[in-house]
This record gives C-alpha cells, structure tokens and sequence, in this order.
C-alpha cells in the first residue's frame, strides 16, 4: 500500500470518527436532563426517616400495651401534617397480629414527629378498629365487670392507692374478626371524697384465649391531676 492511499485512507477514518463523534454529542443534548430538586430531595429523605421511626415506635407502644406481647404489624394508610418547621402530626391506620395469632386486627394511631430530632412520641393507639369483619355485639356483663374491675385497679394503683368506682354510661362491644371482642366505655371515675373525673376506657379481649389482652382508660387532664391531689385534713 502506497503512502498516499493509506494516508487517504486515514483521513477518511478521521472524518468518519469526528462525524460519529458530532452524533454522539447531538444524541447526548437531544436526552432532556432531569433537574433534581434539592428540596424534593430532602422531602424524600425525611418521609423515609419519618416512616421508619413511626413504625419502630408503634411497635414498641403495641407491645407494651398488650402486656408485652410480640406483635407484627402492616401500615396501610399513614398521612403526614406540618403542625410547625419541625413538628408533624402523624396519624394513620394499619393491622397486626400478635404472638403467634394468624389473625390481623385493625387498630388507628395518631403521633408526633419531631423532624429535627428525628423521633416520634408515644401514640395515641386504638386497637380493635372495626374492619370489614367488625359489627357491633350485644354486651357481655361477665366481660365488662372484669374491665371495670381492672380499670379501677389501675386508677387506684396510678393515684396512690386511692379507691375508684366506675360509672360507665356508654358501653360498645366491637366483634374485630373472629377472634377478639373490644369494648369502648365512657363514664365517669368516682374516687369519693377526692370528685370525680370524666374517663374513657377500652379493652380488647381474646375469645380464643379467654383472657384480657388490654385495658386501658383516659381521664381528663384537669379532673385527673385534681384526684392526684392529697386529701385535704383541715
């Protein structure tokens, strides 16, 4: 080959290369470039947090409010609300089952997040919620008597020891599946001398296993810290 057909030769591989060359640079501006919002970006990282931490912190709740109960748990529906720059309402509904039940209950739950510390509160849980299996039962008198009596050894316990009688004018007992009954109640608690408070209580009870999973009851603020008060002895 003579030095004049291998240098034409050359200069049409050097055009051929700088004409793919030219291609692949009109192909590469042709692709639109996806701007990334920084702020987007910082939303993104925070939900993911935020679920993460709601999610070890109801774990946590439901277990010690089943009595320390091993619960697994789903998340079907989780809304998040800016009360502040830092602070978010958290509320949501979901299911679980606990110990080695197959059965899933529905409970709701309501929290706060602190987005700069990056943790949650203890939620305000309901456990029971009626699903699509959940109807309304006739009351059991054997099963509310037990709540009331457990409910107000809890109150005595909680305010030194001071003697509480229920006196619930609302009673709902809640058929959540096949397995487990809850009772919602609302009344008042009665600690003689010391007044009274308006209370609500819950409990939710395994048919299967004949015993009480949960009881738990809400005073109001003002009339709670009033029976907390020692007896005045003048």
């Amino acid at each position: 080959m003579s030095a004049s057909r291998a240098t034409a030769r050359d200069v049409r591989i050097a055009w051929l290369l700088a004409a793919l060359g030219v291609a692949f640079a009109c192909a590469a501006q042709a692709q639109p470039r996806v701007a990334i919002d920084p702020r987007q970006a910082q939303v993104a990282r925070e939900r993911e947090t935020l679920d993460g931490v709601v999610a070890a912190a109801l774990v946590g709740a439901l277990s010690e409010q089943l009595g320390g109960r091993a619960v697994k748990l789903r998340l079907d529906r989780v809304d998040v609300q800016a009360t502040s720059l830092r602070d978010r309402r958290v509320s949501g509904q979901g299911a679980l089952q606990i110990d080695s039940a197959e059965e899933w209950i529905g409970f709701r739950f309501v929290t706060l997040y602190d987005a700069v510390l990056e943790s949650a509160g203890y939620p305000d849980l309901k456990i029971g919620t009626v699903g699509p299996e959940g109807r309304i039962v006739p009351n059991d008198a054997t099963l509310v008597r037990e709540l009331e009596e457990s409910i107000a050894g809890k109150l005595g316990e909680e305010f030194g020891g001071q003697h509480a009688r229920l006196q619930l004018d609302r009673i709902d007992t809640l058929e959540a599946g096949p397995r487990y009954y809850r009772i919602d109640a609302g009344g008042i608690a009665d600690f003689g001398r010391d007044g009274t408070a308006p209370v609500h209580v819950e409990g939710l009870y395994d048919r299967k296993e004949r015993n009480w999973l949960r009881a738990a009851y809400t005073l109001d603020d003002e009339a709670a810290s009033e029976a907390a008060q020692p007896p005045d002895t003048h």
